[in-house]
């Protein structure tokens, strides 16, 4: 992975058609999503020397557009990795964020979620 100083996180993937439901306590929430843009289909060998594959797709936060047709090769450049960072995100009336990764070409995929408390002493 080029564009990283932690290339340990982009190793592995979840992608397809997915989502998750995180418990947090009430409060604001800041979210940082890893994306690695990968040369390669899952479960294909690595071809340092391709194009980055198109995929596209949709990513929600309780119902909220966070990205809209996100075109991770485009938005890569010349590096392997994309980061997009959102910030007051406050959880559902069950106590939760709940994420959604919908494809529109290709699939989905995500290297990586962080969530941070806002505003707090840790």
């Amino acid at each position: 992975m080029t564009g990283t100083d932690d290339p340990e996180l982009y190793e592995t993937e979840r992608w397809g058609n997915f989502s998750y439901a995180v418990p947090v306590t009430p409060g604001r929430y800041s979210v940082m999503l890893h994306f690695a843009a990968r040369r390669n289909l899952p479960g294909e060998p690595a071809n340092e020397n391709a194009d980055h594959v198109a995929n596209t797709f949709n990513v929600f936060c309780n119902g909220r557009t966070l990205l809209e047709n996100i075109n991770l090769a485009a938005e890569a450049g010349k590096t392997d990795v994309v980061t997009k960072r959102f910030a007051g995100l406050e959880p559902n009336a069950q106590g939760k964020l709940l994420f959604s990764f919908v494809p529109v070409v290709g699939h989905a995929t995500l290297s990586g979620l962080e969530i941070v408390p806002e505003g707090r002493d840790h």
